[in-house]
């Protein structure tokens, strides 16, 4: 028989406004305590963690019975401070499985008037990747050209705003997002923008996690189309790459052209020096 001892206690009710965040992948301290001037005999002490489940009763994820601590899974007490009060929960390797409510329950032996449980609201959260903007096939003026925008990895779903020459984009009917889950409940997201081009432009795509009260921005995207391109774009930088390749070539041809002539003329010395040698003796005459 478990009794029950009246005591000052601190209970953790809160609206879902003031949830604990926990990142998805890294661990959470849920918080249960109890005031006590005096040390607690953990042999005498029960302690239930519990989760809220939708479809069926709730879930024990962590018990401490009479100075043994039941570890399940992720979950963890901190044993040490038991004795003086502390009964939270430490989650680790958090998922979104893990969002609701957790209840700490504890009962002390020898008293049946008290009962004490702390409720606690837990919210995950996951970081998006940076989002990566690709566009369709090139444009010319005037034309509808298409910017799609990725992200994958996050929770909850996002919100994706779309930034076209760094102004926000404001008109909805133009953008068309797509998300879906994978099988551990994390969120891809692929927003396609539809702009009639009539010049060049250049595109940021942002996916806003409003949980963690966090934007992940991609690179601006440079577009130019190619009545831009004919109506007077600058190629200052082309004729200057082919300026420079021009004459690094020429140069190439002279060295390759004066290593040539060096080689025929030390080839025509020597053809020079053998004859020399051989009409000698012919100048010379006979030995006497």
């Amino acid at each position: 028989t478990v009794h029950l001892l009246s005591l000052t206690s601190v209970c953790f009710l809160i609206s879902a406004d003031d949830c604990l965040t926990a990142i998805i992948g890294e661990t959470v301290q849920i918080p249960c305590s109890l005031k006590t001037e005096t040390s607690l005999k953990t042999e005498d002490i029960l302690i239930e963690w519990e989760k809220d489940n939708i479809t069926a009763k709730d879930i024990t994820v962590h018990s401490f019975i009479k100075g043994e601590d039941k570890i399940k899974d992720r979950t963890q007490l901190f044993i040490s401070e038991v004795s003086r009060g502390n009964f939270s929960l430490r989650l680790s390797d958090v998922s979104v499985a893990d969002e609701g409510e957790f209840e700490c329950i504890y009962h002390i032996n020898g008293d049946n008037n008290s009962k004490h449980q702390a409720v606690r609201c837990l919210q995950v959260a996951g970081r998006y990747s940076v989002p990566y903007v690709t566009r369709s096939s090139s444009a010319s003026k005037n034309s509808e050209v298409n910017f799609t925008c990725k992200a994958a990895g996050g929770y909850p779903e996002p919100k994706v705003h779309w930034s076209v020459n760094k102004e926000l984009f404001q008109e909805s009917s133009r953008v068309n997002t797509r998300k879906s889950k994978d099988s551990k409940g994390l969120y891809s997201v692929t927003s396609v923008l539809t702009l009639t081009v009539t010049g060049n432009v250049s595109v940021t795509c942002i996916i806003e996690n409003e949980r963690l009260e966090k934007n992940e921005t991609s690179v601006e995207f440079q577009y130019l189309t190619q009545s831009a391109k004919e109506a007077g774009i600058p190629l200052v930088p082309v004729v200057v790459v082919l300026s420079a390749a021009t004459v690094l070539i020429t140069l190439v041809l002279i060295i390759i052209l004066m290593k040539m002539m060096k080689k025929k003329k030390s080839m025509t010395q020597n053809a020079s020096r053998e004859d020399d040698d051989i009409q000698a003796p012919l100048r010379q005459g006979p030995d006497n």
